[in-house]
Order: structure tokens, then sequence, then C-alpha cells
């Protein structure tokens, strides 16, 4: 499972902003990101690679439109990230 939370930096130790759902002792990794890595991370995770090249004019279009629905299917939309974040602040 992958969660991001957010921290603080002080005086040697990261001060979790965000509850937790681990058991005492449990061992994770950190990952350290800044804004920009944040955001191409999240940015990858919204494209949608196309399964084989076509030219301009030998578009399918009904075709590209399932394509894109499947790789979007089961991720929710950008909005409720936005709004779940603004509910938790700062």
């Amino acid at each position: 499972m992958v969660q991001i939370l957010r921290a603080v930096y002080e005086q040697g130790h990261l001060r979790l902003l965000d509850p937790v759902d681990l058991k005492e002792g449990q061992e994770i990794r950190v990952v350290l990101l800044s804004e920009r890595d944040l955001l191409r991370v999240a940015l990858a995770d919204i494209l949608v690679k196309p399964s084989r090249v076509v030219k301009n004019d030998d578009i399918d279009e009904e075709a590209l439109m399932r394509e894109i629905e499947e790789g979007f299917r089961g991720v929710p939309p950008l909005s409720e990230a936005i709004i779940e974040e603004r509910r938790e602040g700062p």
C-alpha cells in the first residue's frame, strides 16, 4: 500500500502531520520527494499511453476513447483528491 503523508522536519526528526495506521515497531520506508517530483508522479499516473502508434488520419476515435476510459477505470477523479486535501487542510 502506498500512502502519502505530510511531515515537517524539526530538530533532526520528521514530525508527521497526518495520522498513520501502523503497528508499534512496524518498519516502513520513507521516500522524500520535492513538490516538483510529487507533481511528476501524480501526472505520470494520469497519462494514458497508446497501445500502438497511428498516423493522425488513421485514428479510430471510438477505440481511442475506450482505451482512455480503460486506463482511468478505477481511478478516482482528480477533483475528489483536491476536495479531500482541502478538507484535511494544512
